[in-house]
């Protein structure tokens, strides 16, 4: 292979991960990225703002869920490693005040030609409101 094009191919890759990565900061909504295997690659600047967790390191996300819904995240997360799509509601953790607030979190993968993973895609939509009009 002629390697400038190789140069390019590799530039082109990189900008185009550089402005998906901007997007996703662009968000209000928390968004994150994962691999194929489950682990969490990457949060958007929402995640990191409402956890208050420090930007960068994804490891320690689960001490953001409430400990009543660890389990079932991480049980719920892992059929869906299988099966292919994610739907969980739980309550994310707010880092300026301590207090928990209820998500719809939901993820899809990305799959190559052949139906293998290459990412996962995922967001927390703030369903609070909604959770406490139908709590007694």
């Amino acid at each position: 292979m002629d390697e400038s094009i190789y140069k390019q191919a590799h530039c082109a890759l990189q900008i185009s991960n550089e402005h998906l990565l901007e997007f996703m900061d662009a968000l209000q909504q928390m968004a994150w990225t994962g691999s194929p295997t489950g682990k969490i690659l990457y949060f958007n600047k929402a995640w990191y703002s409402y956890t208050g967790m420090h930007p960068g390191p994804t490891d320690g996300w689960l001490k953001m869920v409430h400990p009543e819904d660890s389990w079932h995240v991480i049980e719920a997360w892992n059929k869906s490693l299988q099966a292919g799509d994610y739907h969980m509601e739980c309550r994310i953790r707010n880092g300026s005040d301590d207090s928990y607030k209820w998500f719809l979190e939901q993820a899809m993968p990305i799959r190559d030609e052949n139906g293998k993973v290459i990412i996962w895609f995922g967001t927390y939509t703030d369903i609070n409101d909604e959770k406490q009009d139908i709590e007694p």
